[in-house]
């Protein structure tokens, strides 16, 4: 088997609220987050099919770090209300961990980032510096096992919204939440703008998909979306303009 491997440094702005009995304070910070990401190559593969498994998840992967990730609002369960009240009504991304930390930062982020890329890559590492003061904080591994972090259940409770915490979801998405009831959760999907929105924390990684494919053929993305079992060309690494991307999938932390 065969190993391709590329590294990528992304610079992202986000904010953390914190609102405990120890800590009451936003803070903004400016990181320099950096991966490895490792592409497998099948000894049935061709070049060309694993330079576009490389390329989607190349592509992924630096669109949810910069379209999706940049300007987050990071915030806890202790800080959740706070958050609410002071920033529902903005455009921003949410993120919340079990820890605000820039330790829990990084290995929510390695997680999140090998369950959204291909199949067949791995984000070996992770480096997210805090460009003002320095510290990088570096998470590795080359499996699936993540013990510090918890499970769903363990960290929100049975009325949680998902049966698994957004890191190891398929998708865009960087929240959890709870309801206070059965009759919310239940109500929470059957809402036609919130599983409107749900479906298009899922569409980016089809659409990226497709503009790569696209890219390397010349072909609408459209087509290509449309096609199946398509194969690549070139083994040029892509970079999908992101800045153009006019939709930012979002979910606000409590439903108004």
């Amino acid at each position: 088997m065969n190993i391709m491997q590329i590294t990528k440094n992304i610079p992202v702005h986000m904010v953390w609220v914190y609102d405990n009995e120890d800590r009451r304070q936003v803070k903004s910070c400016t990181y320099d987050i950096e991966y490895s990401l490792r592409t497998d190559v099948e000894p049935t593969a061709t070049r060309k099919q694993a330079f576009l498994q490389q390329n989607i998840s190349f592509s992924t992967i630096n669109s949810f770090l910069y379209d999706q990730l940049h300007q987050s609002i990071i915030y806890d369960m202790d800080s959740k209300a706070v958050v609410e009240r002071a920033f529902a009504s903005h455009d921003n991304n949410f993120l919340i961990l079990p820890d605000l930390s820039d330790a829990c930062l990084a290995m929510a982020l390695h997680c999140k980032l090998n369950y959204i890329c291909h199949e067949n890559s791995f984000v070996e590492s992770i480096s997210i510096k805090d460009k003002i003061d320095g510290i990088a904080y570096s998470m590795f591994a080359d499996d699936d096992e993540y013990d510090q972090l918890p499970t769903i259940s363990e960290w929100i409770g049975e009325l949680s919204f998902w049966e698994t915490p957004w890191w190891r979801r398929r998708d865009f998405s960087t929240f959890d939440n709870v309801a206070s009831s059965k009759e919310e959760k239940e109500e929470f999907f059957n809402k036609d703008i919130n599983q409107d929105i749900l479906k298009r924390m899922e569409e980016p990684l089809a659409q990226i998909e497709g503009q790569v494919i696209a890219d390397i053929y010349g072909k609408e993305i459209n087509e290509v979306i449309e096609e199946s079992g398509a194969d690549t060309s070139t083994g040029e690494l892509l970079e999908v303009d992101f800045k153009n991307k006019k939709f930012k999938p979002r979910l606000v932390p409590k439903d108004k």
